[in-house]
């Protein structure tokens, strides 16, 4: 159940990239949070539908890679805010 819970997750995934990447026609998409933790899982799903979906040469131009933050983007991202919020 979980396998294929993961390669829904991850098919959404490619078709949400998929779609930012055809219209934006990014270098790098940086992804972090359940990627950091499930890549090996996710990636597969995903990628198969970047590579079916994807205009060719923008799917040449564009690297998905994992946040080098990790599991400290949350920590980052919520520090952040806080202090957005301070400043208003």
């Amino acid at each position: 159940m979980a396998k294929e819970i993961y390669a829904v997750v991850g098919e959404k995934l490619g078709q949400a990239l998929a779609i930012i990447i055809d219209l934006l026609n990014p270098e790098m998409i940086i992804i972090g949070s359940i990627f950091i933790r499930s890549g090996n899982e996710l990636w597969p799903h995903a990628e198969e539908v970047i590579k079916r979906e994807v205009l060719p040469l923008s799917r040449e131009v564009c690297r998905v890679v994992p946040s080098q933050l990790g599991d400290e983007i949350g920590n980052y991202a919520a520090i952040t805010v806080g202090k957005y919020g301070l400043e208003q």
